[in-house]
């Protein structure tokens, strides 16, 4: 109780503190109560589903830890802000693929990678939120059904996310909400997020539905489509409409047999006439 003592002072001294804290931890709490509805982290029980989440996971680390190097090396500057920026894309597509409950544990062990043993910060906890908030996003519109919901989600997940938790991150530490204050904060996720967002463009449905089969939050398939389970228990859609070779009736493989006519029957002739 002593420890939240701070934080209730903190809440009853700034509204903007409170209003800011209060709606972050009502997008947590949709998002998550929406992930135990759709049961999303059970695609993580599957060992595909998991390498790919792994994948992910360890491409994101790669592309922030090389633009820490660089940023050893050349300092920071918009060309090494950017590479470790695109740390995002491989998290939102997982986000974005499988759910908000599975954003939320990709968020937390990618922000354990980055603590490196120590403790995890605010920052790391608000790409959780920011993650968790985008796989809610998902649901509807879907990118499994759209082009472009990858993209405005991941945007959308980005100003819900830190327009809350950020700026009451933001106002704790400054006592201040400001234009500079605010550009101070986010320049250096900007550009990863913009990139991010726009290379999520190039992922179409049909690259989500290949490499990301299984979702839990997936949209049910079409009318007159049919859904089936493969062997390692993930479902595919098929159109009854279109059949395929071996469906064919073997009638139009082998053709019309000829039907000839028997000759008309001859008659007996009467001699006698």
């Amino acid at each position: 109780m002593h420890a939240l003592a701070p934080l209730l002072d903190a809440v009853q001294k700034d509204p903007v503190f409170a209003y800011c804290l209060l709606a972050a931890t009502l997008l947590a709490v949709v998002s998550v109560v929406t992930g135990l509805l759709y049961l999303d982290i059970a695609v993580l029980f599957r060992p595909r589903s998991l390498l790919r989440v792994v994948i992910a996971i360890v491409a994101a680390f790669a592309l922030w830890l090389l633009g820490a190097l660089l940023q050893g090396q050349l300092g920071v500057g918009p060309a090494t802000t950017l590479v470790a920026g695109l740390s995002r894309f491989p998290l939102y597509l997982v986000a974005l693929a499988y759910g908000p409950l599975v954003g939320l544990v990709t968020g937390a062990l990618f922000a354990g990678l980055q603590a490196a043993g120590g403790l995890l910060g605010w920052n790391e906890a608000m790409l959780a939120l920011e993650l968790a908030v985008l796989g809610w996003l998902a649901i509807f519109p879907s990118p499994r059904s759209s082009r472009w919901a990858g993209p405005f989600n991941a945007v959308l997940a980005y100003v819900l996310a830190w327009g809350t938790g950020g700026l009451a991150l933001l106002d704790s530490a400054t006592g201040a909400v400001t234009p500079a204050s605010l550009w101070a904060q986010q320049q250096h996720a900007v550009p990863g997020v913009a990139v991010s967002a726009a290379l999520l463009v190039v992922a179409s449905p049909a690259v989500y539905a290949r490499l990301f089969p299984g979702s839990r939050i997936a949209p049910p398939p079409a009318a007159g489509h049919v859904a089936t389970a493969t062997a390692d228990g993930e479902r595919s859609v098929r159109d009854p409409m279109k059949l395929t070779y071996p469906e064919l009736p073997r009638a139009l493989g082998h053709g019309r047999r000829r039907r000839e006519l028997e000759p008309f029957p001859e008659f007996p002739r009467d001699d006698d006439d």
